[in-house]
């Protein structure tokens, strides 16, 4: 059931002052009346009963279940007796219209008021769904509006029952999803029964309200036919199919004006068919209106004649206006405080030349002083008006301006600048604003130096703007402390580009206002949008996981947003690094592969080259012992020693230099660090002297020669046992040195490999022109 109040009533006539109705004679206007407490347990009161006219809607649990399960909550409504519903529309509805017309389980008398009971068909009316889904609904979705509500109204009129209030509000969204609504039409209290033996409509009481009324149901007197619901219907679609209610007014006698005198303008209803059955149901005159066999046809796929547009005058017995003296602006003459403040809004460069003008401000002045003691203004109506008048004295600031908008036309949506500020308008304008529209920059910078969402806060639409002003605050005082951390440590790489992104003023701020607007449904969008493209491949920065973990603050949310690409490039450029790498570590174990390969083909000669080196270093002893034993100059116990030493020295000298050949390996060990390499290098030296032309040369070899016979000699006569004792003790000491040496070496390599490999890689920058040194 709906949770909107009834339907109004002006029994008296439209325009006069409703305070003069019947005394309020209800008690307990927020709870179940005495006589029903003792069966109606209440669970939640719907409405805020502030007149006799309204009915107290309650939802309440029947202990005694006399309509299905208890736990199932009722919809309860509590009519003043002077104001009670159409006994024979009761009567109507106690049956069964079908599953999208309500149903009056009950009906009776509580503390001598009517009341009635009826089932629950949710929370949510199609003007609420509608709000939480700015813009135009999609076609099928309109459609299936339009068949629910045919179903409801050719029942109801069939059974002779006119609605008389066909709203968005008197619809309930039952149940919902994508594609498909269950939509239960409700509220009918302000429904009458016609009777079907009467030649002409009804004339009943004004009732309904006027943005949805027929131009013939807006008289004093209405005109009651099943014509006017469909009338009613049209401006329904006209809204779903267009995003927004076709008619710009808000005040009664302005809308009611509007209605009788112009055909409704539609250029918002884009969909073809959709246009068709707005044009069909909302033809002025009723006998070409379309009804319930032209919507059925509709519905079926046909396309039924739609009379010409026609602007018509207003009926005769509309409702007198007060006569005004019109103001002249941009060429038309205004004679309501609402139309003049919806121009003025629309027009504002023209409205600034006007306010800037000293003239122009007179005249304006001049011309509100009408409206000073105008019938309905109240007190503080007065007041403010005297106020402003004193203030046009100088040139308005911005909330001036704004403050007298606000009084000009109180029903006007939450604008600025002809901008709407609720929740789709401010949607685009953060949308306009990051594509770099300059005025739309403007009218945020505006709104942020002014403050003027506090003074919009009071109109249609901009329910909740003072909260969003203070949020809007808040978010922007708290920008740069929720991401001063991403310049601490560990965030982009690129801190400029960061800090460009994160500080762009003229598009920031129309982000956080849009986010100070929405901030649930926002989080929810921004978690989508910033979600990580797993194909486009590479790891989120850990920086920007950071951002989006914290999911409590929107702001950060709105970070990771704005520093998606710089997150993007770094995940790419890091995935292209991490994909040289993979190359260089492929390519180093396909080199370490290979070099194993041919380390194993060559071991064979480099163990040779170590068998040769032994061999050369041991062999001069057994020559050199020998001689010295055959030549008897020795000591026998020198040369007996200098014999039982030579077979371990040999043994030692093949093992340590076979060791050395395997463990450096082939390619590195011979020629620079074997020991046949020595031998040869050294051989070489003196033959080279000997071989070189000149005195010097000749004189060194000599020398050389010399002292290695001098040695020889001595051994030979001396100690024989030197030659393998000397040849061991040095071979030792160099393998330890070409062990250390070699190892120095390889660890030296390692560390080159390594740190080939892990250096960042460079982005390619733009080709150089080459110079005359690189040339």
């Amino acid at each position: 059931m709906t949770t909107l109040p009834p339907t109004e009533v002006d029994p008296e006539g439209f325009g006069e002052d409703f305070t003069s109705g019947p005394e309020e004679t209800r008690r307990g206007l927020d709870r179940v009346p005495a006589a029903l407490s003792e069966r109606l347990d209440l669970t939640e009161v719907l409405s805020d009963v502030r007149r006799p006219s309204q009915a107290v809607v309650a939802r309440v649990k029947d202990r005694e279940a006399r309509h299905g399960d208890p736990a199932v909550p009722l919809v309860m409504k509590w009519y003043h007796r002077a104001f009670a519903p159409d006994p024979e529309v009761r009567r109507v509805l106690s049956g069964d219209l079908g599953g999208h017309v309500v149903r009056v389980l009950e009906h009776g008398s509580a503390d001598g008021h009517p009341y009635e009971l009826l089932p629950s068909y949710g929370e949510t009316t199609l003007a609420q769904y509608h709000a939480r889904r700015p813009g135009a609904l999609p076609a099928p979705l309109v459609r299936t509006v339009v068949a629910h509500l045919h179903e409801a109204l050719c029942a109801a009129h069939e059974q002779d029952v006119v609605h008389r209030d066909v709203t968005p509000d008197n619809i309930v969204v039952r149940t919902q999803n994508e594609d498909r609504l269950d939509l239960v039409l409700v509220d009918f209290g302000a429904a009458v029964h016609t009777g079907a033996d009467e030649d002409s409509p009804r004339r009943r009481d004004w009732k309904g309200k006027p943005l949805y009324l027929a131009p013939e149901a807006s008289t004093h007197r209405q005109s009651v036919t099943p014509a006017a619901d469909w009338w009613s219907v049209g401006m329904v679609v006209a809204e779903l199919a267009a995003g927004r209610h076709p008619i710009d007014f808000r005040g009664d006698e302005e809308v009611l004006a509007e209605i009788a005198t112009h055909d409704p303008e539609l250029p918002l209803v884009t969909d073809p068919r959709l246009l068709m059955l707005c044009h069909g149901l909302l033809t002025r005159a009723p006998e070409h209106r379309w009804g319930a066999d032209q919507v059925a046809r509709w519905l079926a796929g046909d396309s039924p004649p739609v009379a010409p547009r026609t602007t018509g005058a207003a009926p005769e017995d509309l409702p007198p206006r007060s006569a005004t003296e019109p103001f002249a602006f941009l060429g038309r003459e205004v004679a309501s405080t609402e139309e003049l403040a919806r121009r003025l809004d629309l027009q504002w460069r023209a409205a600034d030349e006007l306010l800037r003008s000293r003239r122009g401000r007179e005249r304006l002045v001049a011309w509100l002083g009408q409206f000073a003691a105008g019938p309905g203004r109240s007190p503080e109506d007065t007041e403010e008006l005297n106020a402003l008048r004193g203030l046009l004295a100088q040139p308005p600031d911005p909330p001036t301006t704004l403050r007298l908008l606000n009084w000009m036309g109180p029903l006007l949506p939450a604008s600025w600048h002809g901008v709407p500020l609720d929740t789709l308008g401010i949607a685009e304008l953060e949308r306009d604003a990051v594509r770099g529209d300059d005025r739309s920059r403007e009218l945020v910078a505006a709104l942020v130096r002014h403050r003027l969402l506090h003074l919009l806060s009071a109109r249609p639409g901009g329910e909740g703007l003072d909260a969003v002003q203070r949020r809007w605050e808040h978010y922007r005082e708290s920008w740069r402390e929720a991401t001063a951390d991403l310049f601490v440590r560990g965030g982009p790489s690129d801190r400029r580009a960061a800090a460009r992104s994160l500080n762009r003023t003229g598009d920031l701020d129309a982000r956080l206002l849009r986010l100070a607007r929405e901030p649930e449904g926002m989080s929810g969008l921004l978690l989508r949008r910033t979600a990580w493209d797993r194909r486009g491949g590479g790891a989120p920065p850990p920086w920007y996981r950071a951002l989006r973990t914290d999911h409590e603050n929107p702001l950060r949310l709105l970070a990771a947003l704005l520093l998606s690409g710089l997150a993007r490039q770094e995940a790419d450029a890091r995935r292209e690094e991490l994909r040289v790498a993979e190359l260089e570590r492929l390519f180093a174990q396909e080199l370490d592969a290979r070099s194993e390969f041919l380390r194993r083909l060559d071991r064979p000669p480099a163990l040779g080259w170590a068998l040769l080196g032994a061999t050369m270093a041991t062999a001069p002893w057994t020559f050199v012992i020998g001689l010295a034993d055959l030549l008897g100059r020795a000591d026998q116990r020198e040369v007996v020693l200098a014999w039982m030493l030579a077979l371990p020295a040999a043994a030692a000298v093949f093992a340590l230099e076979l060791w050395i050949a395997v463990y450096i390996g082939p390619h590195t060990y011979h020629p620079a660090r074997s020991l046949a390499g020595l031998v040869i290098r050294t051989g070489e030296r003196p033959a080279r002297a000997a071989r070189s032309r000149g005195r010097r040369s000749e004189a060194v070899g000599a020398a050389v020669l010399i002292a290695l016979g001098a040695l020889g000699l001595w051994a030979v006569a001396r100690a024989p046992w030197v030659w393998p004792a000397g040849t061991v003790a040095a071979l030792m000491v160099w393998t330890v040195r070409r062990w250390w040496e070699w190892r120095r070496h390889a660890r030296d390599a390692r560390g080159t490999r390594a740190r080939r490999r892990s250096a960042p890689v460079a982005a390619p920058g733009p080709p150089v022109a080459p110079t005359r040194r690189n040339r």
